[in-house]
């Protein structure tokens, strides 16, 4: 019996492909919803009966086997024996097959929704990663197959970079460019009227002029129907000096084809088709029948609605031609979102070969990795706002509610006894007011606004709770990274983000630990993506790396700056101390911008001698400069309120000089502490810069260093850190390099909540948590109080 599988929109357009191509007396196999319609497999009435035909006929046919096989056997028991399997078995007829097959369908279908539904009532955090990406433009298929691999207790930014992390695993593209440029590769253009095939051809071809040469390139348009169109081709391939050939036929297309070298590259521009149209097909066999191997990439239109690329993919994918190898993403520049696009690539599996963001040729043409493309796709969104064919939150949650009031009813029970149970425990926290359970959980819900908060959790939880470790495992520090960088360039899209570079040791001093922090411009820590453990004779990093040698500490801030400068376009480094030959060789390597802290007893060549950073801290001009138009949001700075301290920056040209080597350029950057009411200095820094890429301004190096100055406390949030989990090693989970990460993830949070104003109501929630009755918590303390919170998380999440 041979089954065919027909596709359809609807199941109405599934079953009239049936009744055209196997007739109304088709027989339903099977009926069942997949991504973007419905499936339905199908076989010709004729062929069953055949198949019954032939069963008849071996059965009938058993008898005389029998009489001439079993010796001794009468003829008539021999008979009787097989009687019963001579009679045909009765088949049911075509419409109660059709009848079931629509039914296992349906059950199927509604089985699926039930389980999705109960998902997203079960998990509030499911619900809003779904309508975050549903605004970003993916469809509910796709969303609805991934988010059902989404880990438990993943929420906020957490789920949204797993989601960011599987968008970047399943999207198709093309690993290498040189995979498409082969010598004699054909490639033809195909795809709907108005997607800018044309333009792209001629920026594709003007690629191909740059690697091959004019003479290697060949182009070819079959569009005669649109005015002007081969001419606009002509003009293009005038520019680059090549051939370019005009044709109306399969004849006149197989006649060029065998003209051109067999190394030359050919380039089709083919007429717009309608989706729609019934020329898709005959297109198809135009390009099959020109005696080469055509390869074609669907133009895909960016601003297009995703219900129509759907379509799109869908009947050039099944034209009856050669398959396609993939897309090209038009008209980005056009598109609020290109989650559509994207989508469509993932569900058919069309690899993404480039982008095209504008008019010019050939620079509006992009070739991207999957993660730029999921990374435009989510910048996109937050750029261009709310999306307006989306529900909102409220409406989300009133269509679950309508649902299923009966789980509605059970949550709020289990959401009782957790209320319950968190009030006991801040009873016996709190020594003087028992703390409000509605407020606790509005401050907990704040985790996912901080990244490092989201980020010590999750690494707190993974330790606690082994079996999530590889759900929490793809939240790298990588992809904490590019989060943060993501949010930075949102508010300060020309400032580079701060990467410190922090060295402490332990208690006892026998190892050291140098984590990265990035800080954005308000002043906050906004990840810690890279960590280091050095001892006597051994290094690790949380990237895995593993050696048994010692590390000066020169070389851990080279390998922190390396790791850092691979992942972020542009950023400022800084860190302490050093010596003029590791100065020497940071300008020398890669073009990265640092600044570093000196000791005021420095020295260094200026304009004709020699002299000390102390000494030409006095003679500088400084700058007066209000802290609190920095736009910063840290409580204080050297001990002082910003309040009440008076910033003076100056700055002046040094050179680094040494026999055996050539003289290096610097700058000097000294900032002054003042107190603003007494105009008493509080302190003087002294600072080495170097900025090759550009020059930064007093008003951008200002927040970097103050915001330096005051983050150099986080050594006491870190030793602190790692000093109770380097003791409750024995009942942790995680490697020692596990715990190195979380301290370092434990002290940015602990800093960020004693430090700055953005975390104000956190740092009162710990105090009562810890029964500290002074001002300012120590170090110890908050990590302490910070601990306790994590636990109440892990509460609230049962």
């Amino acid at each position: 019996m041979n089954v065919s599988r027909f596709f359809g929109s609807t199941n109405r357009e599934a079953m009239r492909q049936v009744r055209i191509a196997l007739g109304p007396d088709a027989l339903i196999v099977s009926n069942r919803r997949v991504n973007g319609g419905v499936e339905i497999l199908a076989t010709d009435a004729t062929s069953v009966a055949t198949q019954q035909m032939a069963h008849r006929d071996t059965t009938e046919a058993a008898p005389v086997v029998a009489e001439t096989t079993n010796i001794g056997e009468t003829p008539a028991s021999a008979s009787a024996v097989h009687e019963p399997m001579a009679k045909p078995i009765a088949s049911p007829p075509a419409e109660v097959v059709g009848a079931i097959g629509a039914m296992q369908g349906a059950l199927e279908s509604r089985i699926d929704e039930l389980l999705w539904s109960h998902q997203l009532q079960r998990t509030p955090e499911t619900i809003q990663l779904f309508q975050t990406l549903l605004a970003y433009g993916f469809s509910t298929a796709l969303l609805r197959a991934m988010l059902k691999r989404l880990p438990t207790h993943l929420t906020g930014k957490r789920a949204i970079e797993w989601a960011r992390n599987e968008l970047d695993t399943h999207l198709p593209v093309l690993q290498k460019e040189e995979l498409l440029w082969q010598p004699g590769v054909a490639l033809a253009l195909v795809g709907p009227t108005g997607v800018g095939k044309t333009t792209t051809i001629a920026k594709l071809a003007a690629r191909c002029v740059k690697r091959f040469g004019p003479d290697k390139l060949v182009l070819i348009t079959t569009d005669t129907y649109r005015i002007g169109a081969h001419e606009q081709l002509k003009i293009y391939a005038d520019l680059l000096r090549v051939q370019v050939h005009v044709v109306q036929d399969a004849q006149s297309l197989r006649q060029v084809m065998l003209g051109i070298q067999p190394d030359q590259v050919v380039l089709i521009d083919n007429v717009g088709i309608s989706q729609r149209d019934r020329y898709v097909s005959e297109q198809a066999s135009l390009l099959a029948s020109s005696g080469r191997r055509i390869q074609r990439l669907l133009a895909l239109n960016a601003s297009s609605h995703g219900d129509t690329l759907d379509e799109v993919a869908r009947v050039y994918k099944t034209d009856g031609g050669s398959p396609l190898i993939g897309c090209v993403i038009t008209k980005v520049d056009e598109a609020s979102r290109i989650g559509p696009a994207l989508d469509t690539a993932i569900r058919y599996q069309l690899p993404i070969h480039y982008v095209s963001n504008g008019q010019k040729v050939p620079e509006h043409l992009q070739f991207l990795s999957a993660s730029q493309l999921v990374d435009m796709a989510f910048n996109q969104a937050s750029h261009y706002g709310k999306a307006l064919y989306a529900p909102t939150s409220g409406e989300v949650a009133a269509l679950l509610a309508a649902g299923l009031p009966e789980q509605q009813q059970q949550q709020d029970d289990v959401l009782a006894q957790r209320n319950e149970m968190l009030t006991r425990l801040l009873t016996q926290h709190s020594t003087s007011t028992v703390m409000d359970v509605a407020e606790l959980q509005q401050q907990v819900a704040m985790f996912e606004q901080c990244g490092v908060l989201a980020a010590a959790y999750a690494c707190w939880r993974s330790q606690l709770q082994p079996s999530d470790a590889n759900a929490d495992s793809i939240l790298s520090g990588e992809a904490w990274l590019r989060t943060a960088r993501h949010e930075h360039e949102v508010l300060h899209p020309h400032v580079p983000l701060l990467c410190m570079h922090q060295l402490t040791k332990t208690e006892r001093g026998t190892k050291r630990l140098v984590a990265s922090y990035v800080v954005n411009g308000e002043g906050r820590i906004v990840a810690s993506p890279f960590q280091q453990l050095a001892s006597a004779n051994e290094w690790l990093s949380t990237e895995g790396d593993h050696e048994l040698v010692h590390q000066p500490e020169s070389r851990l801030t080279t390998a922190a700056m390396t790791w850092i400068n691979t992942r972020l376009p542009v950023a400022m480094h800084a860190f302490e101390g050093g010596s003029a030959s590791f100065w020497r060789e940071c300008m020398a390597g890669a073009s990265s911008s640092f600044f570093c802290a000196i000791p005021p007893s420095t020295r260094f060549w200026h304009k004709d001698g020699t002299t000390s950073a102390k000494a030409l801290l006095k003679q500088l001009h400084y700058q007066a400069m209000q802290p609190s138009s920095l736009g910063l949001s840290l409580t204080q700075v050297g001990g002082v309120p910003l309040s009440d301290v008076a910033v003076g920056i100056a700055r002046e040209t040094i050179e680094l000089r040494s026999k055996s080597q050539a003289s290096a350029q610097a700058q000097l950057v000294a900032l002054r502490l003042l107190n603003r009411t007494t105009n008493a200095l509080l302190q003087d820094y002294a600072f080495l810069l170097h900025s090759p890429e550009r020059v930064y301004s007093d008003a951008e190096l200002a927040p970097w260093l103050l915001s330096y100055i005051e983050f150099k406390q986080i050594t006491r949030f870190k030793a602190a850190a790692y000093a109770v989990l380097e003791r409750d090693a024995s009942s942790a989970n995680g490697s020692i390099i596990d715990q190195v990460k979380l301290a370092a993830l434990v002290a940015a949070a602990s800093a960020n909540i004693a430090l700055t104003t953005s975390h104000a109501p956190l740092g009162a929630i710990l105090k009562q948590l810890v029964s500290a009755r002074s001002q300012q918590l120590s170090a110890p303390k908050t990590v302490e109080g910070l601990l306790k919170l994590f636990m109440m998380k892990n509460i609230m999440q049962q």
